[in-house]
């Protein structure tokens, strides 16, 4: 894959996020943390797992293997919905400017912290975006449920949209 296609997918998963963590700010703190209604539990913890799993992606994809530790292990407060948008909104730069720091040849590079796992930057980034995706539209259904609905996350859709440049 081509840096620039790769880019156009994580400038979108970028504004899917954004999207998502603003239209989840209309909940109330019982239906944000009510338990059992999503694959991670609630709103809150599937929120947190999704910038967990961007941010530890992101980490392996520059060298730092950190295994089945999570990102508030290392400091990084996720306590309530302010912190996870801002870390989501930081994170999402960070994931970009990765990918703008890389040519086709880093990018199609098999990488790995371990030798018995290695990937193509590219299908690790790619991962992100459709891990992000799986759990955006649960999200989605449940805020819907919830009487507010993000609308239309379709990439199309988005491509058609201003970005926000995050950076």
């Amino acid at each position: 894959m081509d840096a620039d296609s790769l880019l156009a997918f994580v400038r979108f998963h970028a504004w899917a996020n954004d999207r998502i963590l603003t239209t989840t700010t209309g909940l109330t703190d019982e239906e944000l943390r009510r338990p059992g209604v999503l694959d991670h539990d609630s709103a809150f913890q599937t929120l947190r797992h999704l910038v967990d799993v961007d941010w530890s992606w992101r980490e392996f994809c520059i060298g730092n293997d950190v295994g089945d530790s999570y990102v508030w292990d290392y400091g990084f407060r996720l306590d309530d919905l302010p912190a996870i948008h801002a870390f989501c909104l930081e994170e999402d730069v960070r994931l970009r400017s990765l990918v703008e720091s890389l040519d086709d040849a880093a990018l199609n590079e098999r990488w790995g912290t371990r030798p018995d796992f290695t990937r193509p930057r590219w299908l690790v980034v790619a991962h992100v975006v459709n891990h992000g995706t799986q759990h955006r539209s649960e999200l989605a259904r449940y805020l819907t449920e919830c009487g507010h609905s993000p609308g239309d996350l379709d990439l199309l859709d988005a491509l058609e949209l201003p970005w926000p440049d995050n950076g």
